[in-house]
């Protein structure tokens, strides 16, 4: 039997705005749930203008999410982040890409309806992230692309920095 642990963060703002979130062993599943129903409200709504960019504003981020989880799987805890302030929870989640972090996706509630349950949830993924093994081959910088990329622009100033001084310039 796996262990699981599910915590489902509703807006104290907009209750019809809900994400599930599943911890299954040393991985992070999340479940729009409400989104299917949030689509067809916004297709069927009067004032399409106001409803559409609402809906758009609350999804783009948790869809893109999924979107990228679709493709790569559960996300590893190692590679999540979160804290919770009052009743605001954000949650910063590392998409990788080649084995290293590539960017970052935020959710932000700005009121979470439960925030004692926002707390329990957090600490649990951060217990488990201390008992997890680290997912990346490498630690700090070097664990992301912009670090790889900072360090290949660095080599190649300094290796054409002394050809431009031999050669007078």
């Amino acid at each position: 039997m796996t262990n699981t642990y599910t915590y489902t963060a509703r807006s104290a703002d907009d209750p019809q705005r809900v994400i599930t979130f599943t911890l299954r062993e040393e991985y992070l599943e999340i479940n729009l749930t409400g989104m299917l129903d949030s689509i067809e409200e916004v297709v069927s709504g009067e004032e399409k203008g106001d409803t559409i960019k609402a809906q758009v504003k609350t999804q783009a981020k948790p869809a893109a999410l999924k979107v990228m989880e679709a493709f790569s799987g559960p996300i590893h805890i190692s590679d999540v982040t979160g804290e919770v302030e009052g009743d605001k929870l954000k949650l910063r989640v590392w998409k990788r890409m080649g084995g290293l972090r590539a960017a970052p996706v935020l959710l932000d509630f700005a009121s979470v309806d439960n925030p004692g349950a926002a707390k329990a949830f957090i600490a649990e993924l951060n217990e488990r992230k201390r008992r997890a093994e680290h997912l990346g081959r490498f630690f700090g910088p070097l664990d992301y692309w912009f670090g790889w990329i900072a360090l290949a622009v660095v080599l190649l100033v300094l290796w054409k920095w002394p050809r431009k001084k031999a050669k007078g310039e």
